[in-house]
């Protein structure tokens, strides 16, 4: 399971150091990012200000693992930006100059995450239309899956709440459903709107179906990181009548302590081609309909497994 659609995009900010803003090297290097995709040195000094600037301070290690590139390369794009005034370096991570202070979530910011496994993304979510038949109002839960599957319904006219602003913005412009949002807090890095109270428009919805992604997949059930994203997924959950999952093939390998839903509350799930028959057999002994999106070529809807 926010606006963060920007991220990669926003231009970075004035930093008082020297009293001129930071300005990038006139020679970007190029390192390998999210599924193999070349990240300029350019761009991941954009990426590591924002981060820094949002959260006020951070471990080396986050951005190596946020970022996807080495401890070595994070560490010269480091030393290089304070030399500049675009941040301060502290032991073991960076300091904001003129931190912005808001809460943030756990888990990969929206616009870092939408890189990720991509293909398979879009995979799912062509395949996943079909399962909108007979619908007349649905929730889609935040997330890039989600939003791929937003991006895919341009042709159709149903009631729709989602807490995603990117999911409302790209429905409002490119189909003819009706949007509900809830009311809470904005999270700009994960485009989402999260709310701790019972009583916003979530609860005054009644849809056929959600749709939803998550953290991860098991026997245990559907799980989530963060505490917030987990009890928003299960306020939405309570005002379905059907719950679909669209995860693609990694998420059943991962594995999370914070359950949001039992196997027996979902009733289907759409995944990749790449989803071994082991990572599968848990959810047909549960009895869930499996559809599986074939990568390669436009994907098709799988006959329930």
């Amino acid at each position: 399971m926010i606006a963060a659609d920007h991220f990669l995009s926003s231009s970075i900010m004035n930093c008082p150091a020297n009293n001129h803003p930071y300005t990038a090297p006139p020679s970007p290097r190029v390192d390998a990012g999210a599924e193999g995709r070349p990240v300029l040195e350019r761009e991941r000094h954009k990426l590591i200000l924002k981060l820094v600037n949002e959260r006020a301070i951070m471990a080396v290690g986050d951005l190596v693992e946020i970022l996807d590139a080495s401890e070595a390369t994070i560490r010269r794009d480091i030393a290089l930006l304070d030399r500049n005034g675009g941040l301060r370096r502290v032991r073991g991570g960076v300091e904001a100059l003129k931190p912005r202070f808001h809460a943030h979530l756990v888990g990969v910011p929206f616009a870092l995450s939408r890189e990720v496994r991509i293909t398979e993304k879009q995979a799912i979510a062509r395949a996943a239309l079909p399962l909108l038949q007979d619908c007349s109002s649905i929730i889609i839960n935040a997330g890039t899956t989600m939003f791929e599957f937003a991006r895919a319904m341009h042709n159709h006219d149903l009631d729709v709440l989602t807490n995603s602003l990117s999911i409302a913005g790209e429905l409002l412009s490119q189909s003819r459903c009706r949007i509900t949002l809830p009311g809470g807090t904005v999270f700009p890095e994960h485009n989402i709107i999260l709310s701790p109270f019972e009583n916003d428009a979530i609860a005054n919805f009644a849809a056929d179906v959600l749709f939803t992604s998550c953290y991860g997949l098991g026997p245990g059930g559907m799980t989530e990181m963060d505490p917030h994203i987990a009890h928003a997924s299960e306020k939405l959950m309570r005002r379905a009548q059907k719950v679909v999952v669209l995860a693609d093939s990694s998420k059943l390998a991962l594995r999370s302590s914070m359950v949001i839903a039992p196997l027996e509350r979902i009733d289907a799930i759409v995944t990749d081609s790449a989803a071994r028959e082991s990572d599968l057999e848990f959810l047909r002994q549960a009895g869930i309909r499996i559809h599986i999106a074939e990568c390669a070529g436009p994907a098709v809807m799988g006959a329930p497994q």
